[in-house]
């Protein structure tokens, strides 16, 4: 037993060897077409295809329920989630540089787009659904665990906000048609992964 562990083994011979931890070897394994949620529960043996299980599958169910009080279902927001979920590296980079290091000749503007990110708060709050911007915000951080969080994954996050705000600026724009433009604003970051 004490042998499988010395240092002179090779990369062939450590990878035959088990990790003790039982968890480690038997989660988020399930055969291809099985449900990602039911499978990353399943004690099947560690396989080398693993299903992702999206991140808006572990929200909590007391917030779905205020987000649906407040009028809107998660599934409202799925395609901005997934959406999400697919920036590659490269492509927050470019998201990161549009907030840090804006360039004059593009028609964006960080500091603008927090501006207007306040005046479609105060419209929600006016018409009662000034709560859903919060809920949004926690949704969006349960991408990123806390062990992955740095300034990509934080501005990933309010570039996706403001998205999300835009989608709810649009639901508002009938009553207010300034709402319009400042959405296409808000959502312009994220237009450009497209």
């Amino acid at each position: 037993m004490a042998d499988n562990y010395q240092v002179s083994n090779t990369p062939e011979e450590l990878d035959a060897i088990p990790y003790p931890d039982e968890a480690f070897n038997t989660w988020g394994a399930a055969a291809v077409g099985v449900d990602p949620l039911a499978a990353s529960f399943t004690s099947v043996p560690y396989q080398p295809v693993r299903p992702h299980v999206p991140f808006y599958r572990f929200f909590a169910y007391p917030d779905i329920l205020d987000l649906r009080k407040a009028g809107y279902e998660v599934d409202r927001f799925i395609p901005l989630f997934d959406q999400l979920e697919n920036v590659r590296y490269r492509e927050a980079l470019a998201l990161s540089s549009m907030l840090h290091h804006p360039n004059p000749m593009t028609p964006w503007n960080p500091r603008r787009a927090k501006e207007l990110e306040l005046e479609v708060r105060s419209q929600l709050h006016e018409h009662g659904v000034g709560e859903i911007p919060t809920f949004l915000r926690r949704f969006l951080g349960k991408a990123f665990p806390s062990d992955t969080i740095s300034y990509l994954t934080v501005d990933l996050i309010n570039v996706f906000f403001w998205a999300a705000m835009a989608e709810l600026a649009d639901d508002l724009a009938w009553r207010n048609p300034n709402l319009s433009w400042k959405a296409e604003y808000l959502r312009f970051p994220v237009r450009t992964l497209s």
